[in-house]
Formats: C-alpha cells, sequence, structure tokens
C-alpha cells in the first residue's frame, strides 16, 4: 500500500510586489517590488520637506527631486533580487564604503593575527608557450622559431643567442 506524503516548503527568492492599485488599475510601469515602494515613500516625503524649506522656488525643488526619485527607484529595481534582504545589503556596501579596513566574507573579524596570514593574489599575465617538439612537428619552416623557444626554455640570455648564431 502506498502512501501519500506531502511536504510544504516556504517559497524562496520570489519578491513581494505590488502591481494594482486598490480599484483594480495597473500601475505604471509596474510591479514593484517593496524596497521600491518604500524608497519611494521616503524619497517624496524627503523631496516635499525639501521643497517647503529650501529658499529656492518650492516648484523647481519638487521636480528635481520627483526626477532624482524615480531614478533611483528604477535604479532599486535593477538590483537582482537574490532573497538576502535590502537593508543588509545597503549596510554592507555604506560599510565598505565608509570603513576602508580589509572586510571578511565569512563574517570572522580581521585582525593582526589572521591579517599576518593573508594572502594577495595579484593579477598577471603568463605567457604559455608550445613545447619544441610540437612547433617541430608543426612545419620546417619554424625552424628558427623553434631554436628560439630552446633559448627560452634554456634561460639564455640574447648576447649568447647572438653569439651562436655567428659561430
Amino acid at each position: 500500500m502506498t502512501k501519500v506524503i506531502k511536504v510544504f516548503t516556504p517559497i524562496k527568492r520570489v519578491p513581494t510586489v505590488i502591481g494594482k492599485s486598490t480599484n483594480g488599475q495597473k500601475l505604471p510601469f509596474g510591479p514593484y517590488t517593496l524596497p521600491q515602494v518604500a524608497a519611494a515613500i521616503v524619497l517624496l516625503v524627503v523631496t516635499s520637506v525639501f521643497a517647503m524649506t529650501f529658499p529656492v522656488n518650492p516648484a523647481v525643488t519638487f521636480a528635481t527631486g520627483l526626477i532624482i526619485s524615480i531614478v533611483i527607484v528604477f535604479a532599486i529595481g535593477l538590483v537582482p533580487y537574490t532573497g538576502v534582504r535590502m537593508t543588509s545589503r545597503a549596510l554592507w556596501m555604506i560599510r565598505l564604503i565608509v570603513m576602508r579596513k580589509p572586510v571578511s566574507a565569512s563574517g570572522m573579524p580581521i585582525n593582526a593575527e589572521s591579517a599576518r596570514n593573508a594572502v594577495f593574489v595579484d593579477e598577471s599575465v603568463v605567457l604559455v608557450l608550445p613545447s619544441r617538439q610540437s612547433a617541430i612537428e608543426a612545419s620546417p619552416g619554424v625552424l628558427a622559431d623553434a631554436r628560439l623557444l630552446e633559448l627560452v626554455a634554456a634561460g639564455s640570455s640574447g648576447a649568447g643567442a647572438a653569439s651562436e648564431g655567428r659561430n
């Protein structure tokens, strides 16, 4: 006899979005994620306060703040959703900008002891030369190239190569 077993797991990596208004109409350029909605609300409140307090034309201040708000909300929409809270990601980026000390991805603090054992890997260009035998077998016209490869592999200097060529 077989038994049916049902396992319910929470949905992962699916952002909560707001796509319709209260009357059922689609939001323009929507749907929007919750971080986008929160950023839009905060930025529009800040824009309104600036429009009332700055000693310049309030219409120009509000229009400028509105354009900046739209750009920022659009940029937040381009951030890929990974399941990590947006506030955690923002705080991590701010910490990288403000505190210039080394950071560990594992969460372990980096101190003098761990920094002493750290290894810095630098980008480097590696020249990969074919083996002598494959260069000789490729064609008889590359015999000079094969000799050059042999000299490079043996570590001889250019002056030694020139004197060997004269003899």
